[in-house]
């Protein structure tokens, strides 16, 4: 990771998401929560238009985007179930997909490493996963029921995570190499 592709904007703003992740255990038991939450939405927004506008795009902010926006969901869910705002199965749900990423994390550093796998995106899942666990946290916030939107997080959040870890297996050189073996046994069979 080459740390100066983050010293523009975009990483700024990913940065201030990063302070407010660090004060929400501070602030979430206050009436303040659900707004400082909505404002580190609007900077994780703003992050990424900002970077593509300006031309700052970096393997390097789009990781740290992604971490900086665990930590601030991590640090939101564990206060909130701290505080009795929820129940604490509720984190595995939320995380479904980090869940999955950690049993990945030896591939998916090799991969980011070596720069042989492919660039940090979000897939189609993995936002459907992001908003449904924004709607969950406002709702928590807001003092109601999360207990369905919660649900289909973990839904998607595990689709996400499966499908996330498949496309970093296939980068891997060691299952890229097991393939061409495998593939190669198969068509050596057919002849």
């Amino acid at each position: 990771m080459q740390l100066h592709q983050l010293f523009n904007v975009a990483g700024a703003l990913t940065f201030s998401r990063l302070l407010l992740a660090a004060a929400m255990p501070f602030v979430a038991p206050t009436p303040w929560a659900i707004w400082v939450y909505l404002f580190a939405l609007l900077t994780d927004v703003a992050d990424g238009a900002v970077a593509r506008r300006t031309g700052t795009e970096s393997a390097a902010g789009a990781a740290f985007d992604g971490w900086v926006d665990k930590t601030l969901h991590v640090n939101l869910g564990w206060t909130l179930a701290v505080l009795d705002q929820m129940p604490d199965w509720w984190m595995l749900a939320w995380f479904s997909r980090e869940l999955i990423q950690v049993v990945m994390h030896p591939v998916l550093m090799h991969n980011f490493r070596t720069g042989q796998g492919p660039p940090p995106r979000t897939s189609a899942l993995g936002r459907v996963t992001a908003v449904l666990l924004a709607v969950s946290v406002v709702t928590v916030l807001s003092g109601g029921n999360a207990l369905v939107p919660t649900v289909l997080t973990g839904a998607f959040g595990t689709a996400a995570g499966l499908h996330y870890g498949w496309i970093h297996l296939l980068a891997h050189p060691l299952f890229r190499q097991r393939f061409a073996r495998s593939r190669q046994r198969q068509g050596d069979q057919l002849t």
